[in-house]
Formats: C-alpha cells, structure tokens, sequence
C-alpha cells in the first residue's frame, strides 16, 4: 500500500484521477458508442441505404463484442465518416472524451480520407485540425496529429501523405500540430521495408516517426526497420522480445536506441495478437526497465479507456499507484512535442501529481 491515507481512494478512481498521456489513438477507431449511435441516427434520417439494420445492435453490445463484432464496428464507422460534418462531430467527441478522462496530451492518428463529391483529404485534415485548435482553446488538454501511412494502400499513397503532411508543417495556421507520421494498416497486406524512402525523406523533413512493428511475427521486415534507425517510437512490438517470441537481436536494437513502445493490451487480446493478458509482453519490457507508454488504439471499437488500460496493467502486473505515476509522467518523454513544449508539459504533469498526492496522502 502506498500511505496509510492511501486506502480511502482505491485503484479505479486513482486511474482516473491521474493525468495522463495517450500517444496511440486512431481517431475513428475511438469513437464513442453513444458518439456512433448519434451518427447512424442521423444517417438513417437521411435516408441511408448503405448501413445494416443490426448496426445499432452491434454497437450495443459494448464490451460483449466478439473480434467478428469489431470488424463490422470499423465498417460502420467507415460508412459514418463520409462527410465534413461527421468529421467535426467524431473529432469534437474524441478529444472530449479523452478529457474526460484526465488525458493531458494527446496525438490523435488519421489516414487522410477522399470522399469524391463530398469532401478531399484537404478539407478532411483542415477539420480536424481547426477542431483540434477549438479544444485545446476550451479544454486543458495538448492535441497533436499524426498523418497516417496505411501499408495496404501502396508506396505510391504514402508519397501523396507525405506531400499533404509537408503542406500542413508548414502552414502558419496549423504550424506545429502536425507533428508526426503513424505507419500502420493490416500487418499482413505488402512490405514495410518498400516505404523505407519515404520514412527517410520524412525523417528529413522533419517529421518524427510512429511505426506499428511485429504486430504479427515478421522478423525479417522487423529488423530491416529498426536497422534504418528511423523509427522514433514503435506501435505494439508484440513479437520483439525474446520472451514474446521476438528475437534477441530485435531485443539489443530496440534497447540500444531507446525506442519507446506503445502498449495497447485491450487491443491486443481482443485482435488474437496476444492470448490474454497474463501473456502479454508489458511485463517482458518493464523488466527490462523499457520506456513503456499504456495506450489504447480503437478505445470506442475495443470499449474500453485509458484510465481502464491503466487499472488493467495495474492489477494485472501488480503496480502500485506510484508506479503508475512514474509511467504517466515518463511517457512525456515519447511524445513528439518539441523541447520545449516538453519541458513545460512535464512540468505540468508533475505539479499536478504533486496536487494529487498532497489531494489523497498517496505517497507517489
């Protein structure tokens, strides 16, 4: 136990009250069922055809969804998100629930998306972006964007992201909060290894790198990635470390530049990746005294939270709230913010650590 003061606030409402940082977020998949079930009403108001009747259905059953049940939720999602204004909405509602949540700095993750006839990847992006400014002038939160590369889509998309990513850096208006790239998409659709020219000319351009790696057991893509030294933060890593059937090679070159990993265990049980939580390679990379950031991925489609993902590695790994103080405030460390803006956020997540402690007599 941490205090003797400590037993008056239990686990659960600590993982709520603790400012958090959330670097692993894709926008449409964190959408809130009640964000969804808002969205399809007024889709079929419209009169929309392209939907399932069992959609609301499939929404309702939360945390009883099976992966099949997840599928059909992106395909729902994907369906809801064809115009400006569903963009507004589902933007608005993330960054406000992840406020709810006490998250004080997050990078949102998005593939540009063309509509013909109803919106460009421009306007899809300058969405975004002007909500994000909203928030942040409303709300005590820092919101960054992350450009996403999808590896199904092909080299020759991915140039096209990079060029609309470059357009946005360095605009005035938008200046700094698009602030990174996410390499991500279906692990088993084409080879990372062939996007290696434009991760290299992003790099140069200034952009700093989230790469999903070893999602599924890929040594050779694996290493040849981590060998080009771009990658400034990994997504997922399941199949790395040598105790998760990762190699120990793959384990030296991620220990020996530092690359932090984004830990997303809702995530990861529901997709198969890894069999249950007990399983999963957290606790191989906390030995390892690893930078580890607790993240959650799809929170909407997966039903879950950051606080719940805290609470999860909490009672599954056996930390204490001081432990998961350290790993909130250490996780500023792997945002992509510049010096500065870091230094300041740190700052912040401290004092208010220090508020919380002083709040509830938790020794942290």
């Amino acid at each position: 136990m941490d205090t003797g003061n400590s037993e008056s606030v239990d686990m659960k409402t600590f993982c709520k009250m603790l400012p958090k940082i959330e670097l692993h977020a894709h926008l449409n998949g964190s959408l809130s069922d009640a964000t969804i079930l808002r969205l399809l009403q007024d889709k079929r108001s419209a009169g929309a055809v392209d939907l399932p009747d069992s959609a609301e259905v499939v929404i309702k059953r939360g945390h009883n969804r099976t992966l099949e049940d997840c599928f059909t939720v992106f395909g729902i999602i994907h369906c809801l998100t064809d115009n400006v204004s569903a963009i507004e909405t589902i933007t608005r509602d993330v960054i406000q629930d992840f406020v709810a949540e006490n998250v004080r700095y997050l990078e949102l993750r998005t593939t540009p998306k063309v509509i013909p006839e109803k919106m460009t990847k421009e306007q899809y992006i300058e969405t975004v972006l002007n909500v994000m400014v909203e928030e942040m002038q409303r709300s005590d939160i820092i919101v960054r964007l992350l450009l996403s590369i999808d590896r199904a889509r092909g080299v020759g998309d991915a140039w096209d992201t990079l060029k609309i990513a470059k357009k946005y850096k360095n605009t005035n208006k938008y200046k700094d909060l698009v602030c990174g790239l996410d390499v991500s998409g279906n692990p088993n659709a084409g080879n990372l290894c062939e996007y290696l020219p434009v991760l290299q000319e992003a790099k140069e351009s200034g952009f700093k790198l989230a790469v999903h790696l070893a999602e599924i057991p890929n040594d050779s893509e694996t290493l040849a990635i981590l060998k080009s030294k771009l990658v400034d933060r990994i997504g997922h890593g399941s199949y790395i470390h040598p105790g998760s059937n990762g190699s120990h090679e793959m384990l030296q070159i991620v220990k020996q530049q530092s690359i932090p990993i984004e830990i997303c265990i809702s995530s990861n049980i529901m997709s198969g990746t890894v069999k249950n939580i007990a399983d999963h390679h957290f606790k191989h990379w906390r030995n390892e005294g690893h930078p580890l950031i607790i993240c959650t991925d799809d929170k909407g489609v997966f039903n879950t939270s950051l606080s719940e993902e805290f609470l999860m590695c909490a009672e599954a790994f056996k930390l204490s709230m001081s432990d998961l103080a350290t790993l909130s405030l250490t996780a500023v460390e792997s945002t992509f913010l510049a010096k500065e803006e870091k230094n300041l956020l740190h700052l912040s997540v401290q004092k208010e650590l220090q508020d919380l402690k002083e709040k509830t007599g938790i020794l942290l």
